[in-house]
């Protein structure tokens, strides 16, 4: 087992010298640290990230000594890097503000550079066996540069903040660059649901990247997309909050604010935070219920944050007015309604206001988890206290016992505030004590465990594209093996392995040469020929209907076994009034995309786009693909992406299911030969015994034993095997 490498922007320290000049490590906050650094500091592993430009020997030794390797960012490349890019491009536009964001080539550049420069220094100490595991906005292209020197690398990847959708990700200049590098990864983990389905809307969309079973394959590798909401250290929490400084703290605060009912903000200075619309429903709240007024108190601690950025000043000046204004407003001598406090306080500080509070106001615009919101769960020990959230947190999908809000409706948020301050002792105890449970069983020490594990558990191996076989060499391995099975069956796909494809479904008639082959191949002795083609039970009779072998139409929903017999319908077919929900849509798609087609099956609709403009049909593929699987997610449907086709069709209804219901009838077979050149082939590919002989025909990347380059080889290879009969 090796070691783990973190990844972040910034080493979880800062130094600082005692009086007699030793410097000494001072871990920072954070969820993140919390997280990581027991993880860290139990094992073996490096923490790798920037911590300034130029270090005095005596600190680069003691940051050896921690194993925290110092990747050096100049401060005009920290200005470019990340108070640039970093938080003025990606930071806004991935929290739903593109009215803030700037783009900046220059500032990208830099910003690739860095990564670079983090690629190179994790290459330099990476050893064979290590897991690298990199967090976060500012390292989104690093995924990609580490893999392109270190192939077989394990490399996870977490984003700590949304992933919006693809129609706010397309904005960026540098879109594909961006999802390539994080793709680079084995696993990218969110926050949510959302940020996943996002993410892989947005790859299918930007870069025609089809994730299936949230799993791409890539270059011969599987990325996998993984959900792993963080925790906080629940543990932690409660002791603090059960501390006796912390009722001691508790008495002297209840001296000051008497029997006020007290609401809690605590975040960092950030426009995302909401904190200027929360103070104006504070505002609301007064004006609406007079009889609050002196009765109730509003603590607000924003924590410094990005200074050097100007909307962030901005926003403190926008905070402190409104702040005067409602304390001018509402306040008297002894009776301040907001005590506003614009400096980060200690955890212990905070677990007393924690649990102190009646309200938390945790109402952020939108923020990828928000852990505020658990650390008030986690330090409300006497179940008295009311969560109020936003329902753009991260955090509202787990915590469903808040009372959640929309940030931007104030009138709205006023009356949940009220509601929360007039809430019921059973009602708030109980809601607190379901959430609480939750986030005990996910807390943040699980949260690392399962995600390291998940990027350490080996993933599944990809096929690899084979060297095509020569059709004469293959046929020679292969027909000693017919020869002496006494109940083989050959199982042959059509179009794109039989049959070249033609730019019209319709005009890919079995020539001459395919008839005189499948009349040939129904001769062999003892053999069952089976041809298994997605082509509707019309067609497969019209062009086959003569030969004496099985026919499968539909990739299976329809079986013929012999000449004379009738078609009989798979088991699994249903009735197709799923098809209701997509006809509006693929009528829309055929009408604006000239050349493409709707093909209609009784257990599929295919959407054909050989036809049409090439770049214009792709694009296209991708939004109908990535909208079918939106709008399909909770049917039994399947939405696959084929050769210049999209199709969608029933589960249940596959080649592989067609061959074991085959083979209960006519089988056991003792050998099985298998030609296909699609996705729908691999469904048959992976469902045939672990002997079968498959055959990939063209380029596709299937679990086959041989290739071999196209149709007019598969039609040499068969000619060649029956030759050797």
């Amino acid at each position: 087992m090796g070691r783990l490498i973190l990844v972040s922007n910034r080493l979880p320290v800062t130094v600082r010298r005692g009086r007699d000049g030793v410097p000494a490590l001072i871990r920072s906050s954070g969820g993140m640290v919390a997280a990581l650094g027991p993880v860290h500091e139990a094992g073996d592993g490096i923490w790798l990230g920037n911590i300034g430009d130029r270090l005095d020997a005596d600190v680069e030794a003691t940051l050896e000594e921690n194993r925290y390797v110092r990747v050096p960012v100049s401060s005009s490349e920290n200005s470019a890097y990340y108070l640039g890019y970093s938080n003025s491009a990606i930071w806004p536009l991935f929290h739903y503000l593109p009215e803030r964001v700037r783009f900046n080539r220059s500032q990208f550049a830099t910003y690739k550079e860095v990564n670079q420069r983090f690629a190179d220094r994790i290459v330099s100490i990476a050893e064979p066996e290590d897991t690298i595991w990199v967090h976060d906005y500012h390292l989104m292209l690093l995924p990609a540069m580490i893999r392109e020197q270190l192939p077989s690398a394990r490399i996870g990847f977490f984003l700590h903040i949304p992933f919006p959708s693809s129609e706010m990700f397309r904005l960026l200049p540098e879109r594909e660059e961006i999802l390539q590098g994080l793709l680079g990864a084995d696993v990218i983990g969110f926050h949510t649901y959302d940020y996943a389905r996002h993410f892989i809307s947005t790859a299918l969309r930007v870069l025609g990247i089809h994730m299936r079973e949230g799993a791409a394959e890539i270059n011969g590798r599987r990325s996998v997309v993984a959900i792993q909401p963080i925790g906080v250290d629940v543990g932690s929490w409660d002791e603090m909050a059960r501390s006796n400084r912390t009722e001691r703290r508790m008495q002297n605060l209840r001296r000051s604010f008497g029997d006020k009912k007290i609401i809690l903000g605590v975040e960092r200075m950030d426009y995302t935070k909401g904190i200027p619309l929360r103070l104006q429903a504070f505002r609301v709240l007064l004006e609406t219920h007079p009889e609050l007024q002196g009765k109730v108190v509003f603590i607000q601690i924003a924590a410094s944050s990005r200074g050097e950025i100007p909307s962030y000043d901005e926003q403190k000046r926008e905070i402190e007015q409104i702040v005067g204004q409602i304390n001018g407003d509402f306040g008297s001598p002894g009776n301040v309604p907001i005590h506003y406090q614009h400096r980060s306080s200690p955890a212990n500080d905070l677990a007393v206001l924690y649990r102190m509070a009646d309200v938390a106001l945790v109402t952020p615009l939108r923020d990828g988890m928000n852990l505020a919101s658990k650390e008030y769960v986690a330090s409300q020990v006497d179940r008295n206290g009311v969560l109020v959230l936003s329902e753009f947190a991260g955090a509202a999908s787990e915590l469903g016992e808040a009372l959640r809000v929309n940030p931007w409706d104030v009138e709205g948020t006023a009356d949940i505030i009220y509601q929360a301050l007039n809430m019921e002792a059973t009602e708030k105890s109980w809601r607190m004590n379901r959430m609480s449970g939750r986030i005990k069983a996910n807390d943040v020490h699980r949260w690392a465990r399962l995600a390291i594990s998940a990027i350490d558990r080996p993933g599944d191996t990809l096929p690899t594209v084979l060297a095509p076989e020569a059709s004469g060499d293959l046929a020679g391995k292969l027909a000693p093996l017919l020869n002496k099975a006494r109940n083989p069956v050959l199982i042959l796909d059509y179009d794109g392995t039989l049959r070249e494809f033609t730019e019209r479904p319709e005009h890919a008639t079995p020539t001459d040469s395919v008839l005189r082959l499948l009349k040939e191949l129904e001769q062999l002795e003892g053999c069952t020929v089976v041809l298994s083609s997605g082509r509707d039970v019309w067609t497969m009779t019209e062009w086959f209907g003569g030969l004496n072998i099985v026919l499968m139409a539909e990739h299976g929903a329809w079986i013929r076994m012999r000449q004379t017999d009738e078609w009989h319908a798979s088991q699994n077919l249903g009735d197709g009034s799923w098809k209701r929900l997509v006809l509006p849509i693929l009528t829309d798609y055929v009408s604006r995309t000239p050349g493409s087609i709707l093909e209609h099956k009784t257990a599929a609709l295919v959407w054909h786009y050989r036809a049409a403009e090439r770049d214009l049909g792709t694009w296209q593929a991708r939004e109908l693909t990535s909208q079918l699987e939106e709008m399909l997610s909770n049917e039994q449907i399947e939405v696959l992406e084929g050769a210049r086709n999209v199709e969608m069709r029933q589960q249940g209804i596959d080649k592989g299911t067609a061959y074991h219901e085959l083979s209960s009838i006519l089988g056991p077979f003792d050998l099985v030969i298998a030609l296909g050149d699609d996705r729908t082939d691999e469904d048959l590919f992976l469902a045939l015994p672990g002997d079968a002989q498959t055959i990939s025909v063209g380029d596709a990347r299937l679990s086959s034993r041989y290739r071999l380059s196209d149709p007019s080889e598969a039609r040499s290879f068969l000619r060649t095997l029956l030759a050797h009969e």
